[in-house]
């Protein structure tokens, strides 16, 4: 086990990472165009035409498929980063929310790698 401390942003950076890394594994290339969002209408709009028509070269879920993290060709690093991503979103959204909420953000989260979820503590 190894510990590692981390400010709530720091946490945030890898949060967001980590979802980021699982949704390109599961054919969501546009959402990389995100990370642009502050271009021009135009200029951002063809940066996610153009990673969306990448998906047809490089995605590995079934044409059939919509099961996202779950489909069986999706690599194990995928669900591991989704993984992450949940504990770390929870663990954020009950430290400056007590009061909790509807978001997803509050609910547990679930494992789908094959590793058991991290835990975080103060």
């Amino acid at each position: 086990m190894v510990n590692l401390e981390l400010s709530d942003e720091q946490l945030n950076v890898i949060s967001k990472a980590c979802e980021l890394l699982s949704r390109i594994y599961i054919g969501k290339l546009e959402e990389v165009a995100l990370l642009f969002s502050d271009l021009p209408d135009e200029q951002y709009q063809e940066l996610v035409d153009s990673l969306k028509s990448l998906n047809s070269i490089i995605k590995v879920t079934s044409k059939q498929s919509n099961s996202g993290i779950r489909d069986k060709n999706i690599p194990e690093v995928a669900r591991y980063a989704y993984d992450i991503h949940q504990v770390i979103r929870h663990y954020l959204a009950w430290k400056h929310f007590p009061q909790g909420g509807s978001a997803v953000h509050f609910d547990s989260p679930n494992a789908y790698g094959s590793l058991s979820l991290p835990i975080i503590s103060e």
